[in-house]
């Protein structure tokens, strides 16, 4: 009788231990590091509107957030730093070698920044870096040279499935050029049938490319596999809004001031249909795919 006292002892002792180990690995091992604290002396609401962070010294710069709000990023012409959640002290900083920043984004889909610097000692060269905070040997890039002085890249777009970038860099007042690099950081130029581009975008899936001519109010799309392009919108004036993810394809009717008449969305293949008459033009600056797509929705319910 004793012994088997014992042993629903010892099984409920068993079940007692295997539940603690489940709830300290669910819990405190496997929990989710979200919660920055980079110590000094003012708070400020992250972007997301969920987490408290402080900053070690100056403050100064932009905050950008990875997609899963793993990373931090302070932002400022002169700086880059990386900032991990529950690792305040480990800060990296990103080595500029004297240039400075045109621009910084993290990826949608994965910890991986795309950073973009501009003279220095090389003015007529610009740098588009890859920088991976998981990796020990972090940056990885590639350099576009025998630019006039002073160029910067001002965009970038990437096709996640391709692992293929383009690149808008400014060469001088209205005018830009586009740059393709892939995975091996093979860059080259491609020429466009525009020097005033305006936005541009690729889908995430196949490597083609879209962007817009500011001066004559046309948009263009370009197949890497072919070189080949073509003019997508209907008659008249239009600029692209930009690709949604299931690959609509958003632009605007434009006025000769490039404002916003109306929006219409489309496919390739298939081609597009108004959807809303703006009441008043509107500038493209405050035109999004994601603002496009809740007017068109208040709209409807109309």
């Amino acid at each position: 009788m004793k012994n088997i006292h014992k042993v629903w002892l010892y099984f409920v002792l068993g079940i007692v231990l295997m539940g603690g180990a489940y709830v300290y690995l669910d819990k405190i091992y496997f929990a989710p590091a979200t919660d920055f604290r980079v110590v000094s002396s003012t708070d400020k609401k992250a972007q997301n509107g969920i987490d408290e962070f402080t900053f070690v010294g100056s403050a100064d710069g932009e905050r950008i957030y990875s997609h899963d709000k793993e990373y931090m990023a302070l932002v400022n012409p002169e700086s880059v730093k990386i900032y991990r959640a529950g690792k305040p002290n480990d800060a990296i900083s990103i080595k500029l070698d004297g240039k400075k920043v045109s621009l910084f984004e993290w990826l949608d889909d994965r910890n991986l920044a795309v950073v973009a610097l501009y003279g220095g000692e090389t003015p007529h060269t610009v740098e588009f870096k890859q920088f991976n905070p998981e990796m020990t040997d972090h940056m990885s890039g590639t350099e576009i040279e025998k630019l006039p002085e002073n160029s910067r890249i001002t965009s970038i777009v990437y096709s996640t499935a391709t692992n293929v970038i383009y690149m808008k860099v400014r060469v001088g007042p209205n005018a830009y050029r586009i740059y393709r690099t892939d995975a091996n950081y093979d860059t080259r130029r491609i020429y466009v049938q525009a020097t005033d581009v305006g936005r541009i975008a690729v889908l995430y899936d196949e490597d083609v490319f879209f962007y817009d001519n500011l001066r004559t109010g046309d948009i263009y799309t370009y197949t890497d596999a072919t070189g080949s392009w073509r003019i997508i919108n209907p008659p008249g004036r239009y600029l692209l809004i930009g690709l949604s993810d299931n690959k609509d394809i958003y632009i605007a009717k434009v006025n000769e001031k490039n404002e916003a008449l109306a929006i219409s969305v489309g496919r390739l293949g298939v081609g597009f249909k108004e959807e809303l008459i703006l009441p008043t033009p509107l500038s493209m600056d405050k035109l999004t795919v994601e603002s496009a797509q809740k007017m068109i929705k208040e709209h409807e319910k109309k």
